[in-house]
């Protein structure tokens, strides 16, 4: 069946000369992997270019049931994030994301909510000025809502003074972490659930310890969700 969508580059893996894998989080169809043949003449059907991680495209695919791997044969950029490639920060803020993604939405079922989420937060990291330094905790926490993991802030300074990774709550028990929080990461923990943290001013420090914090809590809730290799990165250049 012939259908069209919108769709996230997550991944391209070269297979031949011209032909690739790719991995899409598609709006209607959820995520989807397909082979392509690239081009690089005017009238190819899909350009190389148009198919780089976090590409959001227009697609036409042919879908076959029972098929682990389905025909991408028309895409073309309907967003073109060029402003995220030219800073660094951006960039790395980029990839993060990309590789969070690529961990957590491995049988992912359509959800145009969780699709329409994605799309606005690279609009934003594409758009900003520099307001975007926060974006990366602010994605992490708003990704719980979509996949059914949010966290409770039913923080007490008298009984619940500890946060629980591993039920999602604050609690009078003191766990060491990664299992739980201190009383300092705590109250930091407790403050930020409350806020939009893109309209708040972080330390860096803050920044740090709550995508540290939030990482821990996916490595508690999501299975195989292991070691992030662009955080490293992302630390050494989003410090301000």
């Amino acid at each position: 069946m012939r259908v069209t969508d919108k769709a996230i580059v997550l991944q391209t893996v070269r297979y031949g000369d011209k032909k690739n894998i790719l991995r899409l989080f598609t709006r209607d169809h959820g995520l989807v992997s397909v082979t392509c043949i690239l081009g690089n003449s005017p009238n190819a059907k899909i350009k190389s270019s148009a198919v780089l991680p976090l590409s959001l495209l227009d697609v036409e695919l042919i879908t076959k049931q029972n098929k682990d791997v389905q025909q991408l044969t028309e895409a073309s950029c309907y967003y073109v994030t060029t402003n995220i490639s030219s800073s660094i920060s951006k960039l790395s803020i980029a990839q993060f994301l990309n590789e969070i993604l690529l961990k957590l939405l491995k049988e992912q079922a359509a959800n145009a909510s969780l699709y329409d989420f994605i799309e606005n937060c690279f609009k934003f990291l594409n758009e900003s000025e520099d307001d975007h330094m926060n974006l990366h905790v602010y994605f992490l926490m708003e990704l719980t809502k979509y996949l059914g993991i949010e966290p409770s802030n039913n923080y007490s300074s008298s009984y619940n003074a500890y946060f629980d990774c591993r039920d999602g709550q604050f609690t009078s028990t003191s766990l060491a972490f990664p299992l739980g929080l201190d009383k300092d990461d705590s109250i930091l923990f407790s403050e930020f659930l409350k806020i939009n943290c893109l309209n708040e001013k972080l330390s860096n420090y803050q920044r740090q310890k709550l995508v540290s914090i939030l990482i821990a809590y996916y490595q508690m809730h999501m299975p195989g969700f292991n070691e992030v290799k662009s955080l490293e990165v992302l630390r050494e250049v989003v410090t301000a």
